[in-house]
């Protein structure tokens, strides 16, 4: 489309440059009149081998004027009155198709450039548009590393993790086997502990009718070593016999059942 108004506007400057010429060349003929004489053969010869020559040949130009039957010129034979027009006329024919051919070329001329300020513009749109491209594709390319950075880091993270989860289970093993083997040792501390009071417990228990056994026995022999005396004296005697074997029970327990009991 720029094209076309392109050409359109060099083919109208050109239109336009030739029809002002034309119009200018008229309004110069309408204010004259010319009278034309017949040349000789020479001076047809001399203006056919010379084109330039009408535009230098002398001429009379005879004014138009309501006095036109009175000359006051008259035209001396052998030169063309109106020789100048026709040498402007040729002239402008010769520059009218000179330009009716230059259009082609023009407007090939004018497409060339039309067509070059577009390749221009379009290569131009083109390096923006690979600039752009360039652009996102660091963007795309650093998203993409920090991406697999980040994909690195969570693998990172969960290898530590796993880890730490392997070392607290570690590490709970180890406290509830601590704690089984303190309570296997409490538990052991406390049996034998209450092993030994309750051996303890026996020996006392034995050593107790140890001594009960004895006592009785010297109570029994108190009662019939003092049965053959006096009545008096065998009450007295009795009372006595109710009260020693209390005290001998008393002083006959060992010391290690008071020692068992602070076990307890």
């Amino acid at each position: 489309m720029k094209t076309l108004v392109l050409l359109a506007c060099v083919t109208l400057a050109y239109c336009g440059k030739t029809k002002k010429q034309i119009l200018d060349q008229q309004h110069i003929i309408d204010g004259y009149e010319f009278e034309y004489a017949a040349p000789d053969a020479s001076a047809l010869s001399l203006i056919e081998s010379n084109p330039h020559y009408v535009d230098v040949a002398p001429a009379v130009a005879v004014a138009a004027s309501s006095h036109h039957s009175s000359h006051s010129h008259l035209a001396r034979p052998g030169y063309s009155v109106g020789g100048p027009l026709a040498s402007i006329a040729k002239g402008a024919a010769e520059q009218a198709h000179t330009q009716l051919n230059q259009q082609p070329s023009a407007a090939g001329q004018a497409a060339y450039v039309a067509k070059n300020t577009l390749a221009q513009a379009a290569a131009q749109s083109a390096a923006t548009a690979a600039a752009a491209l360039a652009g996102k594709q660091v963007i795309v390319m650093g998203l993409e590393q920090q991406s697999r950075d980040a994909h690195v880091a969570v693998d990172g993270e969960k290898q530590q993790l796993q880890q730490a989860q392997r070392a607290a289970a570690a590490a709970k093993n180890a406290a509830q086997q601590a704690m089984h083997q303190v309570q296997l040792a409490a538990a052991r501390l406390d049996f034998e502990t209450t092993q030994a009071a309750a051996q303890k417990a026996a020996n006392a228990a034995q050593a107790a009718q140890g001594n009960a056994a004895a006592a009785a026995a010297h109570a029994a022999k108190t009662a019939a070593a003092t049965s053959a005396g006096h009545h008096p004296s065998s009450l007295h005697a009795g009372h006595v016999i109710e009260i020693e074997p209390t005290l001998s029970l008393a002083n006959a327990l060992p010391v290690d059942g008071y020692e068992y009991k602070g076990y307890y």
